[in-house]
Parts: C-alpha cells; structure tokens; sequence
C-alpha cells in the first residue's frame, strides 16, 4: 500500500470511531410545551372536525380503545351530554446501561389528559405530568439543567414523554376523522 492510501485508511478509520461515540452520547432534544402561565408542560389543541357532538364523543370512546390498553382504567369522566372525557393516562420510559446497552426500565410517567367535544370540533389537553413515586415528583424539574442534581439521562426521558405524546396527539387526530366506508363492488 502507498503510504497516502494508509494514511486515508487510518483517518477513516479514526473519524469512524470518533462519529460513532459522539453519536452514542448526543440525545436528540426534546420540544416540549410549555405553559407560559403555569410553567407546566401542556399539549394542548382545537381541532375543527365535522361531526355531531354524540358523532364527535363516540370517536373519541373509540380512540380512547384504540390507544389505551385499558380505557376504563383511565377515564375519570365521561360525560357525553356536555361532551367532556377525562382520565389518567400512564406511559413507561427507559434507560439504555451504557456498559451493556441494555435498555431497562426507568419508570412510570402519569400524566391527565382531557377532550372536550363540541359541534364540528374538539379540543384536547394533556398536562400534569409526573414521575410515579412515593410522592409527586413534576417532570418539569428534569428541564432544569442548572439543577445540582442533573442528571444527563432526564434529556432522554423528556425525548421519550415528547415523542409519546407526539404520537398519541396524531393518533387522536387521525382517529376521529370520519371513517370511510369502502363498497365492495365484485
């Protein structure tokens, strides 16, 4: 080999290495909402969508099955007269070991989320969001990255409670649209 081409081979090599720790250490930052009033994070949108209030209230009964294991677990209102559900959702979020790059369980996020339902439009609200302890601990601490106790980890769970609440706030979008009905013509 000419010594340019070990050289280029030993930089390769070198750069490699240098991008693939880089990456293992960088955790994409998380977006998350804030409530300039509260200082809560807070998802939260009004959503034109054809449809009676009863129409509008079953779809959201619907995506509530769709998206929580177990709904009844959840709910803590449902009113279809005034077109209000409410409940306690739950998610997990996890760590990976750095030495062993095995992921474990990091603990639970509670969190309310609440759909109030009008005529042509619904308006969700998630907020209050907490890790399950022996007493409540707001999530909104981990943001804090002057906190003595930062810890590097808090930016991965953030990333995964956003992420999550991401999701969830396009699968209720996409869920009470209007379901199509295709004829089977043969």
């Amino acid at each position: 080999m000419t010594k340019h081409l070990k050289i280029f081979i030993f930089l390769m090599i070198l750069s490699s290495g240098y991008v693939k720790a880089f990456s293992q250490e960088q955790t994409p930052v998380a977006n998350l909402p804030v409530d300039k009033d509260s200082k809560k994070i807070l998802y939260r949108g009004v959503v034109d969508q054809q449809g009676t209030l009863a129409y509008l209230y079953n779809k959201a009964i619907e995506w509530f099955g769709y998206y929580y294991v177990n709904p009844q677990s959840v709910y803590s209102v449902q009113d279809k007269e005034n077109g209000r559900i409410e409940g306690n959702g739950r998610m997990r979020i996890y760590y990976t070991e750095e030495k062993t790059g095995v992921r474990r369980d990091a603990g639970i996020i509670l969190y309310q989320i609440k759909l109030e339902i009008r005529e042509n439009k619904f308006r969700y609200t998630v907020t209050d969001f907490n890790l399950k302890a022996a007493s409540r601990f707001p999530i909104e601490q981990w943001m804090n990255k002057s906190d003595p106790a930062y810890n590097a980890k808090w930016d991965s769970y953030l990333y995964q409670i956003d992420t999550t609440m991401q999701r969830m706030v396009s699968t209720l979008r996409e869920k009470m649209k209007p379901t199509v009905v295709k004829k089977d013509e043969w």
